[in-house]
């Protein structure tokens, strides 16, 4: 699988942060330990792939509720590591996005709308179900695409079989 490998800028109000697929978590001023969040759109793999992160780190694994999240990830955090599913409405509320990048590790599994549209309808194989939710997921996209780039500590492509995704993240995780 082929990435872009290159530097981008992201501006914020009150600094400029170098955010690289590559980047070492000293490099970066990654947390370190806390919890391992992972974000992105639906069909990304963020259940699959938390699952199985969890295990392979021996940690446990959490779901952020859409209700209550704010005290949710403070009680995860207190607890120590774990692995955490972030929905991506939550992004929206800008002070729990920077209470979830401050709680650990931000990890966004970036995939494309086709990819996450082919793994929503996988037992469909009705072509006009996934060209509607293709349609759909890339509008999500547009809307969440910044908000992920905001609070994102480390990327991990996500459009290859779940395998390669977890074992990418598993790298960037032990980076």
């Amino acid at each position: 699988m082929e990435f872009i490998q290159k530097k981008v800028q992201v501006e914020e109000p009150d600094k400029v942060r170098i955010i690289r697929q590559d980047g070492h978590a000293g490099e970066s001023g990654l947390p370190s330990g806390g919890l391992v969040l992972l974000i992105g759109l639906p069909g990304c793999g963020k259940s699959a792939v938390g699952q199985r992160l969890a295990r392979e780190l021996g940690l446990g694994f959490a779901q952020l509720p859409t209700q209550g999240a704010a005290e949710a990830l403070a009680e995860l955090a207190a607890r120590g590591a774990a692995v955490v599913e972030v929905p991506h409405t939550l992004l929206a509320d800008a002070p729990l996005r920077a209470a979830i990048q401050a709680s650990g590790r931000v990890l966004y599994l970036m995939a494309n709308a086709g990819t996450l549209a082919a793994r929503k309808a996988k037992d469909s194989g009705d072509a006009q179900e996934v060209q509607a939710l293709c349609e759909g997921l890339g509008r999500l996209m547009g809307s969440y695409e910044p908000l992920f780039m905001q609070t994102l500590h480390l990327l991990v492509p996500a459009d290859g079989p779940l395998d390669e995704v977890e074992a990418l993240a598993l790298e960037r995780v032990r980076l």
